[in-house]
């Protein structure tokens, strides 16, 4: 068997767990590197959580257009999520050799009993919570129940565990044609792009087959990692130059934004443009559109600076919620994970409702919502820390009953 052998051109990062088991702190920069990663994907995560608090319960025409727009410039979360994964993974890996198959061993348990636990679980939840959904037949429940483990159809986040799953079964591969290509990080850039691009313009300017079976398969494979390409190689060449990639960003910080801005202003002026109030086409809000794609590299670099500067005043010194990002990195799968059986049980039991009679501002009726999701998912992520399943839920380590949470 190959094996998976990442060659650092500095001394080897450390896994993003950061070896809290036994208790002792990484380097400076090895920790660094890491803290920069894992606020940008709570911060990804936070999106994900108010993406699907906005569209819950903000759909009147006559607000439609303004939901769709912050639709589109959070699917930038599925994408960055991608470049952060991939990032972490290659660093976790710097200076280690292991084989294909002690790398799934390792990896693929962290991801797949989470996946299917939640699948599971939200094929129950769905009718339980739903009224207008109640329980087919056991022989229907239990086809549904295969099917949606395979699609990752069985709530609306779950695709983002297939990704991971694909991540870590074709590291190893990608691991080999990054080692081949590592003279030539620009062409890798270029051709995945070229890779993500020609998905994009397939799913956006292409009809749908009419016939099955192809019809169905068409309609997954937005899930595949060619739809990502550009990001997977992007979080591994800054994971492999991370010192060159983060001085040049330090050094050329304005301009970067500068660009970045221009670049999302292109993206929200194509959706505006594409939009009236009241109208806002299907195609207009796809994750896939490719006039999107310059806001979903300038929305990843520009939380990457942001945490990059977080991760400097840490550094400094000073305090600028070093142990809240440390809690909150802890449980984001789980919030992730679990935010859309809170959003379930608050609309079952008439939370909306009261939401849109009380509050008339849409941005506080959001805002309110997002807030209340993300208490209940952290105590619930919380609890479920403290028992046995931490694990199979949560995909993270049970914490002793007494032990301090952060």
């Amino acid at each position: 068997m190959k094996t998976v052998a990442l060659r650092a051109d500095q001394q080897g990062g450390a896994d993003h767990r950061y070896q809290r088991s036994n208790g002792r702190r990484a380097a400076r920069g090895e920790a660094g590197r890491a803290q920069t990663a894992d606020l940008t994907r709570v911060l990804l995560f936070l999106g994900v959580v108010i993406a699907h608090c906005v569209t819950t319960i903000n759909y009147t025409p006559d607000i439609i257009q303004q939901t769709g727009l912050i639709s589109v410039l959070l699917h930038l979360t599925r994408y960055g999520f991608v470049a952060v994964t991939l990032f972490v993974l290659v660093l976790s890996m710097r200076g280690r050799t292991m084989t294909a198959r002690e790398f799934w061993r390792k990896r693929f348990g962290l991801i797949v009993g989470p996946y299917l636990v939640w699948t599971l679980t939200y094929s129950i939840t769905d009718h339980l919570l739903n009224p207008a959904n109640p329980f087919p037949s056991i022989g229907q429940w239990f086809a549904d129940l295969a099917r949606t483990t395979f699609t990752g159809d069985a709530k609306y986040q779950l695709y983002f565990l297939l990704i991971s799953m694909q991540i870590y079964l074709f590291f190893p591969a990608l691991s080999r044609l990054m080692d081949r290509t590592a003279a030539h990080p620009w062409r890798v850039l270029f051709g995945a792009g070229a890779i993500q691009l020609a998905m994009f313009a397939l799913y956006q300017y292409t009809p749908r087959p009419a016939s099955q079976p192809w019809a169905n398969m068409y309609g997954h494979l937005w899930k595949l990692l060619p739809m990502y390409a550009l990001f997977v190689a992007i979080g591994m060449l800054a994971a492999r130059h991370h010192d060159a990639v983060s001085s040049w960003l330090r050094a050329h910080a304005v301009p970067v934004i500068g660009v970045s801005l221009v670049a999302s202003a292109f993206s929200v002026v194509a959706y505006l443009r594409a939009t009236d109030p009241g109208v806002v086409p299907e195609t207009a809000t796809a994750a896939w559109n490719p006039l999107y794609l310059p806001w979903y590299l300038a929305g990843t670099v520009l939380l990457w600076l942001f945490a990059m500067k977080w991760d400097d005043l840490r550094a400094s010194g000073r305090r600028v919620g070093e142990r809240a990002v440390s809690y909150a990195t802890v449980r984001a799968f789980g919030v992730f994970a679990a935010h859309p059986l809170m959003l379930d049980i608050l609309g079952r039991y008439g939370f909306f409702d009261l939401l849109t009679d009380r509050i008339p501002s849409t941005t506080v009726r959001t805002a309110t919502l997002s807030v209340v999701v993300l208490i209940l998912s952290l105590l619930f992520v919380d609890l479920i820390l403290r028992t046995p399943i931490s694990r199979w839920v949560v995909a993270r380590d049970r914490i002793p009953v007494g032990k301090p949470s952060a």
